[in-house]
């Protein structure tokens, strides 16, 4: 430590203003002005050799509503471990690094959060492992000076207390990120599967359709298509809705940076290395107090690559790197179920490895937060960055252009259920705690958090804010990917179909009914909507020797042909209005192979179907770090 405050007091220049050059060397000296008083909780280190330009620096940045501690740390001018090693020299205790065994009814999130947790007893009559912040800080000081410090804790960062916490106690806290659902309503988690009474549904369904194929197809195939067909024109009427009713976000008015609220940021990664300077690059350009800011970046134990690439780094106290210990099921809401009750912000920010927020993104959220006490979580737009690495990435940013700048939009203008994005949610933090937070089960939590806020009466909104992320630029990590998302697709409709009385009393029954619609038709038009337009064209145009369609076949054939053209026709309005308002006219072109895109979605659907059987919790990982081009880029060069 001595070499580093012994480096750093000779940094004095690099803290000047550029606008300010340095002064001449007058030619009389003159006496050197009064020091300014700085913070107890900085001002200590004065003795220990940190350059007053430093402390200056950190007393400016705290005026954000910070404590100086927190500013000179969050704004990394100080490593945290060198500023807790001089704060235990000044009160004479030691410091701590794991040689004593904390107590075991010590709950970690709680002794993070208090900045104390008690310790076993030992032979040296110590107490207490103490990692005090602000208010605490200065109060230890003071009591050291009048000599009523008593000497029974020792001193520790409140990182390096986090992760000895979660070290030593990763069994317990693997478990409760497992089941953060499950300990609030079992039946809401996925992990499961099917209920007892979904499962005599379907085999009852089933031993009947095979009856019915058997003694009489037509009294099979009638009612299951006229109740495909029905589910069809409701999910085309509510994504036609809520197109109509896409409205931009009235602006909140801006929050000054002193009212701004602790905003923490969880980020995922999993085999991630080449990404991460990247990553931190795009977390550093938010524009948002560093002091205020909360990044914890939740590597799994397994993957030494990621962390060794982020020890490289030497990143400042405003990021926490969380250890996810082993356990099951190794996903994504697991991940962020274990740095959840870590989190210190009042509300909580997502965001993936590849992702590029907007710099704005969290005063904005802030700001609606402020201003509208009624909404629980914003989605932000998530756009594709590498639109122009081949043609699947285009056809991916029209998919997303259509979702995010219209479909979803409009959902939140309705008032309607909405299943979230995976990324770029924005959530206040005890809300989030309430519902249960991620199910670790479901391999799409965010589309079953969305459903589950609503179940809990709880309002989602758009936010006017962009979120750039990487698109897979292959076909195979495109199904991969996409047939992820809907075997969890699967998992939520499972989820959220086994109490519909239950969901019709808590939502309404309109709001349970479009929940159930955009579940159900997502999963069943990518099995079955193919399908049924072939059978039906080929009954109806095919061979002869096929015999003279039926008047059945021929007003399937009608039917199925007129969804077909009216979801397609509501698809393709959406994706114009949207590629217009994103200035992508040049993918106006690309508009009828979007269509044949579509046709790849059946494929991902049975790949998901057969993996939900054989492995339901499975996540399919999709690589990052792959993209040639960058959109946001170009833009910003323009």
């Amino acid at each position: 430590m001595g070499n580093y405050l012994e480096r750093l007091s000779q940094q004095d220049v690099q803290y000047r203003p550029r606008s300010s050059p340095l002064p001449p060397t007058p030619l009389v000296s003159k006496p050197f002005p009064p020091e300014p008083a700085f913070a107890p909780e900085i001002a200590f280190l004065r003795a220990y050799g940190v350059a007053p330009a430093v402390l200056i620096a950190a007393t400016e940045a705290a005026k954000c509503g910070v404590s100086a501690d927190q500013a000179l740390l969050g704004e990394g001018l100080m490593p945290e471990e060198d500023y807790y090693r001089a704060l235990a020299k000044k009160l004479r205790a030691p410091y701590y690094c794991g040689e004593l065994a904390i107590s075991p009814d010590v709950n970690p999130a709680k002794a993070v959060a208090s900045g104390m947790a008690a310790l076993s007893p030992n032979p040296l009559g110590l107490r207490a492992v103490l990692a005090p912040r602000g208010a605490s800080i200065a109060f230890l000081l003071s009591a050291a000076e009048q000599q009523r410090l008593p000497a029974s804790f020792v001193i520790c960062s409140p990182q390096r207390l986090a992760a000895l916490l979660r070290t030593r106690m990763g069994e317990q806290i693997a478990r409760e990120a497992s089941n953060t659902v499950e300990r609030l309503d079992p039946a809401l988690s996925a992990r499961r599967g099917l209920s007892r009474g979904q499962l005599v549904f379907v085999a009852a369904a089933l031993i009947l359709a095979s009856f019915a194929a058997l003694a009489a197809p037509v009294a099979l195939t009638l009612p299951a298509s006229i109740f495909l067909w029905l589910l069809f024109a409701c999910a085309v009427a509510i994504r036609l809705t809520a197109m109509a009713a896409n409205r931009a976000p009235t602006p909140a008015p801006e929050v000054a940076d002193a009212d701004l609220p602790i905003y923490s940021i969880i980020v995922p990664l999993y085999r991630e290395a080449r990404g991460v300077a990247r990553l931190v690059a795009a977390l550093d350009a938010i524009d948002y107090p560093a002091a205020k800011l909360d990044i914890k970046l939740v590597v799994e134990e397994r993957d030494v690559e990621t962390l060794r690439a982020i020890a490289r780094l030497h990143l400042p106290a405003r990021y926490d790197i969380v250890v996810a210990p082993k356990g099951r099921p190794a996903t994504k809401p697991r991940a962020l179920n274990v740095a959840l009750p870590f989190a210190r912000g009042a509300h909580v920010v997502v965001y993936d490895a590849e992702d590029s927020p907007a710099p704005d993104q969290l005063r904005k959220a802030a700001a609606r937060f402020a201003a509208d006490p009624g909404v629980d979580c914003l989605q932000a737009r998530l756009v594709v960055e590498n639109i122009d690495d081949c043609r699947l990435t285009r056809l991916f940013a029209i998919e997303y252009c259509v979702l995010f700048d219209m479909i979803n939009p409009g959902l939140a203008s309705l008032g309607a259920p909405l299943p979230l994005g995976g990324t770029s949610n924005h959530f206040r933090s005890d809300v989030l705690r309430e519902v249960g937070a991620w199910d670790a089960w479901n391999v799409t939590e965010d589309a079953d958090l969305g459903l589950r806020l609503a179940l809990f009466g709880r309002k989602v909104g758009a936010l006017d804010s962009d979120t750039y992320e990487e698109a897979p630029g292959e076909l195979k990590a495109w199904l991969a990917q996409r047939s992820r998302w809907l075997k969890g697709w699967m998992q939520t409709l499972v989820v959220h179909s086994r109490q519909p009385r239950m969901m019709a009393r808590r939502m309404g029954a309109a709001r349970a009914l479009v929940s159930l619609v955009l579940t159900a038709s997502t999963v069943l038009s990518s099995l079955f909507g193919p399908i049924m337009m072939v059978v039906a064209l080929w009954r109806t145009f095919g061979p002869s020797w096929l015999g003279a369609p039926t008047s059945i076949d021929i007003w399937s054939a009608v039917i199925t042909l007129l969804l077909l053209v009216s979801g397609s026709q509501a698809t393709l309005i959406g994706a114009f209005i949207a590629l217009g308002g994103r200035r992508l006219g040049r993918l106006h072109a690309l508009l009828p192979q979007f269509l044949v895109y579509h046709a790849l979605i059946p494929v991902a659907a049975w790949m998901a179907l057969f993996d939900l059987v054989w492995r339901p919790h499975f996540w399919a990982k999709t690589e990052h770090g792959k993209a040639r081009t960058s959109i946001r880029l170009a833009l910003a060069a323009a």
